[in-house]
């Protein structure tokens, strides 16, 4: 790479935020790569990281490209979506298992990806967090960052990582300020968890991970998606929303991915975005009355009905009425845009 040596920490800066944005335009310039650093710099106002020029960040990206090309056949299996049937191919501790298969389960509800390498991660990291949630995002964070030590050809230093792996919040901001006082800590790899004013995870808000992280940061902008996270935060979180049902919890969550991978999402208000999520969250409870005995501990299955010897699974109904409202509101915003 030509011209004088960035230091690590921006390297790894530009790195990680080409990294983002390949999941977004899947081959973003050195120039949107640059400009998303800015705002990334400026958004947390980290004035110790002066960033370099254009054909520099060019330079990094494309040893990066070149780093990726050449993974060793052990690198590039990582890359590849895991499986039951990849234990063939990369085995874990027959121990972790069970809290990779809840990992995976999770982040198949949500539409998140869940390679090989995240696995391996589980399977290191289950016994430090009990929490589905935490685990998969914890587990997404060291890989991330491995593969980008990889990309950087730099050694993977995870002591961030291990800081809040092992201590709470507090103690890690104490231990950062006796060490480098009151300098700035973000950290491009780390995930800053959106909760809701009761303070429950917003779980609406949290997927997919990678826009979510970008949005955040800065490195993309939506005003919809900015205004939206700020109604919903005013909305009971997910937790508290009285869905005693585990099965249902899950109905809902498959849901609202599937709403928010549909092409009308992306054209509603931000006002009627969040409609279509109260609409879909007060259909998730009326099932929940219809379907479910909740005078009963541990009885959170779909009712059976027996008739003639024979079970027969009651079938929750489509979300229709929640559905066609998204298609109207969508519709709506045409129409506005047709006429102006």
């Amino acid at each position: 790479m030509g011209g004088p040596r960035v230091p690590p920490k921006t390297e790894r800066l530009i790195i990680s935020i080409w990294m983002s944005l390949s999941k977004e335009s899947k081959k973003p310039t050195a120039s949107e790569v640059l400009t998303a650093a800015e705002a990334y710099t400026k958004a947390h106002n980290l004035k110790d990281i002066f960033l370099p020029k254009i054909r520099k960040c060019q330079d990094i990206i494309r040893d990066a490209k070149r780093q990726y090309e050449y993974f060793s056949p052990a690198e590039k299996i990582l890359q590849k979506p895991w499986s039951m049937a990849t234990l063939d191919e990369y085995q874990l501790s027959p121990e972790s298992l069970p809290s990779v298969a809840r990992v995976w389960r999770y982040t198949l509800i949500t539409g998140e990806q869940f390679t090989i390498r995240q696995a391996k991660w589980v399977s290191r990291l289950y016994d430090f967090q009990p929490d589905v949630t935490l685990l998969w995002l914890t587990a997404y964070e060291y890989a991330k960052r491995e593969e980008a030590s990889l990309l950087s050809n730099c050694s993977l230093d995870t002591f961030n990582d291990d800081l809040r792996l092992v201590f709470t919040t507090l103690e890690v901001v104490t231990i950062w300020k006796t060490v480098y006082g009151d300098q700035h800590f973000p950290d491009p790899f780390t995930t800053t968890i959106p909760r809701a004013d009761d303070g429950g995870i917003m779980h609406e808000v949290l997927h997919p991970v990678d826009y979510y992280n970008a949005l955040y940061n800065n490195t993309v902008s939506n005003n919809r998606d900015r205004e939206l996270h700020y109604l919903l935060a005013k909305m009971p979180s997910f937790d508290s929303l009285g869905l005693v049902s585990n099965e249902l919890r899950v109905v809902y969550l498959i849901w609202i991915t599937h709403i928010k991978q549909r092409p009308e999402w992306q054209s509603i208000s931000s006002k009627d975005a969040a409609d279509v999520v109260l609409k879909l969250r007060e259909w998730a409870l009326k099932q929940q009355s219809i379907k479910f005995d909740l005078q009963e501990q541990g009885k959170d299955r779909i009712a059976a009905r027996i008739k003639d010897n024979q079970v027969f699974i009651e079938e929750l109904p489509t979300p229709d009425k929640v559905l066609n409202l998204l298609s109207k509101y969508a519709t709506k915003g045409e129409t506005k845009c047709a006429a102006t």
